[in-house]
């Protein structure tokens, strides 16, 4: 049997530039949602938007409200554009940037995407599950701003949000690489994990109001009774999700090649050995 040529595999650089070109094109379609359900509640509600609001556009299309004290907290986010002392932290380490009024529009707006994936008791960014609280991604979170402002963000951009972030100790991230393969020495990463500090809560100022902070208590106990958990997951569990998925991967790639043995297009006769 005379095997077609198969396809090279893509070098790294193809690979990534691929993933990047995907990445980028599923923002620029949950900006188009965005656009498209706005339009669509403007027909009956002139003033509805997302934005600083505590409405929250899912990726299905559908909106919900977040709890009452996200109202509150949103807003000390959007007071940061007029106000470039709103933050202390930031106005003392941000440098002369922070005087730039889009820089503190893209900060506020940043800071907006995170804070709605944040757990505001403990300060963990991530999702919430019965395992635990589950990290999530910077890519993620740029679609979060594509949702919610209707707006791109680029990974660059995003970048100097969360340094910006960092250099007021407001926010620490803590890498997460695991090796999957030994003897090749392959490396995979998840998303980090990411946690806002006291130091940043304290500027926030909104949850040290005991009216938000029964809020922000009476939503976490309603979701703990729901059976979410709000530790980490174990550096362990995600490690073993990472091999899980490069196992299945190598598999897939062997299966793929064992596949195009019976699939090739041209072939040459070849008589039974009996």
């Amino acid at each position: 049997m005379q095997l077609s040529e198969q396809n090279p595999p893509l070098t790294k650089s193809q690979y990534d530039k691929e993933y990047r070109a995907k990445r980028k094109a599923r923002k620029h379609e949950l900006i188009a949602l965005h656009h498209d359900i706005v339009n669509r509640e403007q027909e009956t509600n002139s003033n509805f938007c997302f934005g600083f609001s505590k409405r929250r556009l899912l990726r299905s299309g559908e909106w919900v409200d977040l709890p009452h004290e996200y109202a509150f907290i949103l807003k000390g986010c959007e007071e940061f554009i007029d106000n470039p002392q709103r933050f202390p932290g930031l106005f003392a380490w941000g440098g002369a940037a922070i005087n730039n009024i889009q820089c503190r529009t893209l900060i506020a707006k940043g800071l907006a995407c995170i804070l709605t994936n944040a757990d505001l008791i403990g300060g963990r960014v991530g999702q919430p599950t019965e395992a635990g609280l589950k990290p999530i991604s910077y890519d993620q979170l740029q679609e979060d701003y594509a949702l919610r402002f209707g707006e791109f963000i680029s990974p660059k951009s995003f970048a100097k949000v969360i340094r910006y972030l960092q250099r007021a100790s407001y926010l620490a991230t803590e890498r997460i690489n695991v090796c999957v393969d030994a003897e090749e020495g392959t490396v995979r990463s998840a998303a980090s994990y990411k946690q806002f500090s006291a130091t940043f809560f304290k500027d926030l100022k909104v949850v040290s109001y005991s009216n938000i902070c029964e809020l922000i208590i009476a939503s976490r106990k309603r979701m703990e009774q729901k059976g979410l958990r709000f530790e980490w997951l174990s550096f362990r569990t995600i490690a073993s999700g990472l091999q899980e998925i490069f196992n299945a991967s190598k598999l897939n790639q062997t299966a793929s090649f064992v596949s195009s043995l019976f699939t090739t297009s041209k072939h040459e006769p070849q008589p039974s050995p009996h």
